[in-house]
């Protein structure tokens, strides 16, 4: 009987265990894999990292992993977001990719108003420009969001304020890095040429100061003898050209290489005299600063065209023909400027705007014109932007960057005449067009003409002037200015 019931445990055991254990591969070949996420402290370098462990707690199939980084931003004070460092572990210090882990930063996300915090103390920040990196990457070089890399001092010390003050509070790439420091690094925008005479166009150019207070400054260019005018006896005086660069209102200046070939050939073009602004960048220098930095421009340079000192404005400007332009923000800037004029007193001595010419200019709004984009991530990060260069003072329907918001302060716009460029592929495209056609409509005693660019991103001309398209743009800009006052 013992023998007999051996024998059938046999059995069964035979059959079972085999079941039990062909059912174990099978659960162990579907079921979800768990991550155990701790964060450690590597031995050198004070760098964080998040170890991913398998574990055994059980997940939902297809759920999202969450990496939540309290400990590290509490631990160091930084954004810690994961990458794959080949380990299995994850470095804490570069942005994620689409499709990594969602990961919370509950304890350094910056809002709107913190970024303005930052980019402003007592009206200006506290920064020190273009200043590399903390890993002492230089300007242009690849830089790592949120590098947390404490000197050995500090952290002998057991100090943690230099590896707060080199997180990142405001990511602008490909622009600016702007640290909790108010440290900006620049990644392009600040090499520099220098002035003298175009070998391709004939231009002469020279730098000028006129801004005590400020430091304002700008690049003066003056045509070869053949654009002066002197087969027209009645105008031996020139157009004047006040030009404000884009660049975002944070990056670029006239002598950088970019402004500096492309106002040569505008004003070899036109045949004007030209007065290209460098106005102060933001977010160290918020706006207002370069609206004001404009108006100041403006006045000294009808002021040198009527009395001096500037002798080349005061020998060869027409102070009645002045004409404001710029593209990006700078065709924002010139806007501004032109409702700043128009809602002044007239100029002295009888000098007046000609004409406006905004290139591709930057103007946006919190809901969608046209084909703009409509996904709200992509609103919301020019809001964002929008509100470090501000320093937050203006909203993003605010007129300044909105013009589609207040549409009868352009009835008294300086100008008799302003010319809008659209180029085909560019986002602000639309909102272009809409206020070239809403000035149109708002009884501005103006002529308002457009002229687009199809197949074009934007601000092409400046990135390649010499292209076929860029040359065509650029001299019907040209033919704006030479035209004079009203065609």
């Amino acid at each position: 009987m013992a023998s007999r019931t051996r024998s059938c445990t046999r059995c069964l055991a035979s059959l079972v265990l085999p079941f039990l254990f062909f059912t174990s591969l099978l659960y162990l070949s579907t079921r979800q894999p768990v991550l155990d996420i701790a964060v450690r402290e590597e031995a050198a370098g004070g760098r964080m990292r998040l170890i991913v462990d398998r574990a055994a707690a059980a997940v939902e199939a297809n759920a999202t992993v969450t990496i939540t980084t309290d400990a590290v931003a509490q631990a160091s004070g930084s954004s810690a977001v994961a990458t794959e460092d080949g380990d299995g572990s994850f470095l804490t210090d570069a942005p994620p990719a689409s499709g990594d882990a969602n990961v919370t930063r509950d304890k350094v996300q910056v809002s709107v108003s913190d970024v303005a915090a930052v980019a402003t103390e007592d009206g200006d920040a506290k920064v020190v420009t273009d200043a590399p990196p903390a890993s002492g990457a230089a300007a242009g070089d690849e830089v790592r969001t949120d590098e947390l890399r404490a000197s050995d001092d500090a952290a002998t010390a057991g100090s943690s304020a230099n590896v707060d003050d080199d997180a990142v509070v405001f990511d602008f790439r490909p622009y600016v890095l702007v640290y909790k420091s108010g440290r900006v690094h620049r990644f392009h925008g600040t090499e520099t040429v220098p002035p003298g005479v175009d070998a391709l166009t004939g231009v002469a150019s020279k730098d000028v100061a006129f801004g005590a207070d400020t430091g304002v400054s700008a690049r003066l260019y003056l045509p070869p003898k053949s654009g002066r005018g002197e087969k027209k006896k009645k105008k031996k005086k020139l157009p004047v050209l006040l030009y404000f660069h884009g660049g975002a209102f944070v990056i670029e200046s006239p002598s950088s290489p970019l402004y500096h070939a492309f106002l040569n050939i505008l004003v070899h073009k036109a045949g004007a005299v030209a007065v290209s602004v460098n106005y102060r960048l933001a977010p160290e220098h918020p706006l207002p600063a370069a609206y004001d930095d404009a108006w100041a421009a403006l006045q000294w340079t009808v002021s040198s065209c009527l009395s001096g000192p500037e002798p080349w404005l005061a020998d060869h400007g027409d102070a009645t023909r002045i004409f404001l332009a710029g593209d990006s923000a700078g065709g924002n800037i010139a806007h501004n400027l032109a409702v700043r004029a128009g809602a002044r007193r007239p100029l002295p001595g009888g000098a007046a705007i000609a004409g406006v010419a905004l290139l591709n200019p930057y103007f946006w709004g919190k809901e969608p014109v046209g084909t703009e984009p409509g996904e709200r991530w992509a609103r919301d990060g020019l809001e964002q932007t929008w509100a470090l260069v501000c320093g937050g003072r203006f909203g993003i329907d605010d007129p300044h960057v909105n013009p589609l918001a207040a549409p009868g302060a352009w009835r008294a716009m300086a100008g008799e005449r302003v010319l809008v460029t659209i180029a085909g592929r560019d986002n602000f495209r639309d909102r272009a067009a809409a206020y070239a056609e809403g000035l149109r409509r708002s009884g501005w005693r103006g002529e308002v003409e457009t002229y687009v660019t199809e197949g074009e991103v934007h601000v092409h001309f400046v990135g390649n002037p010499r292209s076929e398209k860029a040359e065509r743009e650029t001299d019907k800009v040209a033919e704006f200015i030479a035209g004079g006052g009203r065609g």
